[in-house]
């Protein structure tokens, strides 16, 4: 029985969700081309006509990820009515995207165990940085505005809720993801939210 082939497009999608799932449960050091091209179904030939080098599949998965990442921000900041509303919406939506492929703090935080650490440094600075620069953003309206005091720098205020995000997925990680990720994100960003809302002029000297 023949197999249809399908398009290259769709095949690497394939691909790169399944090494995203294998991840789950698989030490990034351990996951070869041939036990993704086994879980795909095809051979370890065919992974590498459409990903030329092992180095080569894992910048695709980044990649993936960050345009992932990219359109659920996109999303996170649409919901929101005010930056506030936004910056939670925002802790979600990472969480969220987290949550639904528990592999990629493991790309994130253990980069240095892949050999293509200084093709992927790059991609993994671009996404720290894109979610940091989103927080930032509402964070400053928020205090443009009126909706929290103006003393915090909004600069520690944004790598307050980055370190917000990094602690929760450790947390959960560690729990053996015994928690409700998104929910736990929520609740600790409102009552964030919250402090920095009841910040005086004066508290941070």
């Amino acid at each position: 029985m023949s197999r249809m082939r399908k398009p290259a497009e769709e095949r690497q999608a394939e691909i790169i969700e399944t090494a995203l799932q294998l991840l789950t449960h698989t030490p990034v050091e351990k996951l070869s081309t041939a036990l993704v091209a086994k879980e795909v179904g095809i051979t370890q030939a065919a992974i590498f006509r459409h990903f030329p080098t092992k180095d080569a599949l894992w910048q695709a998965v980044l990649e993936d990820i960050e345009r992932r990442a990219v359109n659920l921000w996109n999303d996170a900041v649409a919901k929101g009515t005010s930056p506030l509303e936004r910056l939670a919406e925002l802790i979600a939506a990472q969480l969220g995207l987290i949550a639904a492929y528990p592999a990629i703090p493991t790309l994130i935080f253990n980069a240095g165990q892949i050999s293509a650490e200084d093709t992927l440094r790059p991609i993994h600075r671009r996404i720290m940085s894109g979610l940091r620069h989103r927080l930032l953003v509402e964070i400053r309206e928020a205090a443009q505005t009126g909706q929290i005091p103006p003393a915090p720098s909004t600069e520690d205020c944004a790598d307050l809720f980055l370190g917000l995000v990094q602690g929760t997925v450790l947390r959960w990680k560690l729990s053996d993801r015994s928690f409700d990720l998104i929910r736990e994100g929520r609740r600790i960003a409102t009552i964030q939210i919250g402090l920095l809302r009841g910040h005086k002029a004066g508290d941070d000297k």
